[in-house]
């Protein structure tokens, strides 16, 4: 998954696009992942991770680092969250889905998708009728 970030330095660009080739080695340190993500705080990508959203790996000096699947988890928590869903409604799904031996991932697309869907067609809704 490309992120269309203009925003995004090139050098990061490039280390995105790469680490698109080996999905689950961590590369990414808190102040890249906050570049992609377009968040000013750190705190908003490490309470994810204490949540139990997410596992993150830590590197020697004990700093939180994310692998790409790490980054395109996190862009799909961030959709679910713009959409007003509270942490915590997302961890009950994901843990659910768990239980029932499910893929999270999948729900969570589906729910993105949904929500993306419903919000179109209520812009379409009033575009049509404002004419």
């Amino acid at each position: 998954m490309l992120i269309n970030n203009f925003n995004m330095n090139r050098e990061l660009k490039i280390k995105y696009e790469n680490a698109a080739k080996t999905p689950n080695e961590p590369i990414f340190a808190v102040k890249d992942v906050m570049s992609i993500l377009k968040v000013s705080s750190h705190s908003s990508v490490q309470r994810i991770d204490n949540l139990g959203l997410i596992k993150v790996k830590r590197n020697s000096q004990n700093f939180r680092i994310y692998s790409y699947n790490d980054i395109v988890f996190l862009i799909k928590i961030q959709k679910l969250v713009k959409f007003s869903i509270p942490l915590m409604t997302i961890k009950t799904l994901i843990e659910f889905e768990k239980y029932k031996g499910r893929d999270p991932e999948l729900y969570l697309n589906e729910i993105i998708e949904f929500y993306t869907k419903r919000i179109y067609s209520a812009n379409r809704n009033k575009a049509r009728k404002k004419k």
